[in-house]
């Protein structure tokens, strides 16, 4: 997006991947700090601010620039949003998206209707030590699965359809957790 040489702001490539954006490999495995550096350094080079003056054109591809370093950094810095981006990268479709389906695995079926239960149960009482005992296990549910899609991404031989289901696994225990949270925010504890 900046030439080497004189630094000057090349034009945009939608081409170009969220990766190939920061200068980050494509990797699963990232260090979330030098993301975050490398976010705001190109941010604060690009930011459309700093072509105001600068001709229509080159404050589109500003814009666009811009616009790409907060989508990349969004993406990638969130490891759910990043593992279903490098998916669709080596796939050729996401494995979160509608088209997906509904999930078929019956013991995962089985385990998110036990899930739904335990937090309309502890949502009925108003169960904080529940609450925080499955918010706990949800967490460590999560964290599991987070490592295993690490690994499956580090083997360059990885299984299409398992990823996928630990991707789609994990988006369910995202909005597990999100829906926790809703209804422990909605508790009136006066």
């Amino acid at each position: 997006m900046l030439c080497p040489a004189c630094s000057a702001l090349l034009p945009f490539d939608p081409s170009c991947s969220l990766f190939a954006s920061l200068g980050l490999p494509e990797s699963y495995a990232l260090d979330a700090a030098d993301l975050r550096e490398r976010a705001l350094d190109l941010q604060r080079h690009l930011h459309p601010d700093r072509f105001a003056r600068a001709s229509a054109s080159l404050q589109r591809r500003s814009l666009e620039w811009s616009t790409r370093i907060n989508e990349a950094a969004a993406v990638l810095g969130d490891p759910l949003r990043r593992a279903d981006y490098l998916f669709a990268r080596r796939f050729g479709h996401s494995a979160l998206g509608e088209a997906q389906g509904s999930i078929r695995d019956p013991e995962l079926l089985m385990r998110q209707m036990e899930y739904r239960e335990q937090l309309e149960s502890i949502a009925k009482a108003r169960d904080q030590a529940a609450l925080d005992d499955l918010r706990r296990q949800i967490g460590q549910d999560e964290q599991s699965l987070q490592q295993r899609v690490a690994a499956a991404f580090a083997r360059e031989d990885s299984d299409g359809e398992a990823l996928a289901a630990a991707l789609q696994e994990w988006q369910y225990l995202r909005k597990l957790r999100a829906e926790l949270e809703r209804r422990e925010e909605s508790w009136d504890f006066a």
